[in-house]
């Protein structure tokens, strides 16, 4: 009789352990590893925001973490009064962490300090976990979100390579561009390999965004920004488009590959074109990309800023990454989230004010796109714009 129960227990036990890790925890845990990372990796510790996640980490993480093992049931304290009783626990658990360390032969450094910090706390989620599983689920400590940590660290949610997307641009408009370029690199293979167990077409339309930036990143360490530059960057992208054509996931009509009703639109995509690259212009005021004005050069720009700049990112950003954007959350958000991800891959040019308008105009691109279901229009009217910008506007001012 009582090797029955034992044996249910450990059983019980056994189908409790591998329950996924509640989103309190899961939280405190990525807290903890981006706390390491941000102090003690490079690049990553020169960004600065190790003053702020040290921080969290001394004075909240630990205390909850302890807290949360204490108090494993919804009859202990609540979330405010946890939240007190957290600040209360971490600041004794720092303090007989120093008192140690300061007897062992490492000392009081920051790699030891941190180190400490991150494996107390994680041994602590761990006590934690194993003591609130135990519970019923009525009777367990709710925390009053839900993150599904799984999901997001296999990739399976878009929104986390979306969010690493935002925050590599962010740091490269911040000046890390080895932090940025690290960020992308990481998401890029993140995203490779989810791709290959996640039906959708949502990571492989963002898959197009990190390897675009990697190639823009390291094309200018070899040239100058010249009109020919472009090229240089933007060719490789056919190479990622051609296997996004041959592997069928998107449907011609999705693509855009429509001619109906071209010449009736084709004024109103120039129209647009050169009034946005007037209003751009307003706003970064760039010199033209041709020495001289003559025939051969207007020739030339027109056909890289229509057949290679136009072209190339309308088919990432459009055809791709807002058809899988609006099949995954909706029109509207999709629009807007595809708008928002253009805007932020122009944070090269350093300026709040030109992302905010890049996103303006991936909005005007987007409606268009999504009335005329064509990408030859999208792609004339974006090279228009950049034709203005570079070429018209500088031309009829100066």
């Amino acid at each position: 009789m009582n090797e029955i129960k034992v044996g249910d227990i450990a059983s019980g036990l056994k189908k409790r352990v591998w329950e996924p890790l509640p989103s309190d925890l899961a939280l405190v845990l990525a807290l903890a590893a981006l706390a390491s990372v941000l102090t003690l990796v490079m690049p990553f510790a020169e960004i600065p925001l190790r003053g702020p996640i040290g921080l969290i980490l001394v004075l909240i993480l630990p205390g909850y973490a302890l807290a949360s093992a204490l108090f494993p049931g919804n009859e202990g304290p609540g979330r405010l009064i946890r939240g007190a009783i957290s600040l209360g626990l971490s600041l004794p658990t720092v303090l007989l962490i120093g008192l140690l360390l300061s007897f062992s032969p490492w000392g009081l450094t920051l790699g030891p300090i941190v180190g400490s910090l991150v494996l107390i706390t994680f041994g602590l989620v761990a006590a934690a976990y194993i003591r609130r599983v135990q519970l019923p689920h009525e009777e367990r400590f709710s925390p009053g979100f839900d993150w599904d940590l799984r999901s997001f660290l296999t990739y399976r949610d878009p929104t986390m390579p979306a969010f690493m997307i935002v925050v590599a641009e962010l740091l490269l408009f911040e000046g890390y561009v080895d932090a940025g370029v690290v960020v992308h690199g990481m998401n890029l293979i993140a995203l490779v390999i989810s791709s290959a167990f996640v039906p959708g077409r949502t990571h492989q339309a963002l898959m197009l965004l990190p390897l675009f930036r990697l190639v823009n990143v390291a094309v200018p360490i070899f040239f100058q920004l010249t009109l020919y530059s472009y090229a240089l960057v933007y060719a490789p992208m056919f190479i990622p488009i051609y296997l996004i054509l041959k592997s069928g996931r998107f449907s011609r009509q999705e693509i855009g590959i429509e001619f109906r009703n071209f010449w009736i639109y084709l004024p109103v995509a120039v129209v647009i074109g050169l009034f946005l690259g007037w209003v751009e212009y307003q706003v970064i005021r760039p010199e033209m990309l041709i020495p001289e004005v003559n025939l051969k050069g207007v020739i030339m720009l027109s056909i890289i800023m229509i057949f290679f700049v136009g072209l190339i990112e309308e088919f990432m950003f459009r055809s791709v990454l807002q058809t899988a954007l609006i099949d995954w959350i909706g029109s509207t958000k999709g629009l807007l989230a595809a708008s928002l991800l253009f805007g932020l891959m122009h944070s090269g040019y350093g300026l709040y004010t030109e992302m905010v308008f890049v996103s303006v105009a991936g909005i005007v691109f987007g409606l268009f796109f999504i009335k005329t279901k064509s990408l030859s229009l999208v792609s004339i009217m974006h090279g228009v714009t950049n034709i203005s910008l570079f070429l018209l506007v500088p031309m009829l001012i100066g």
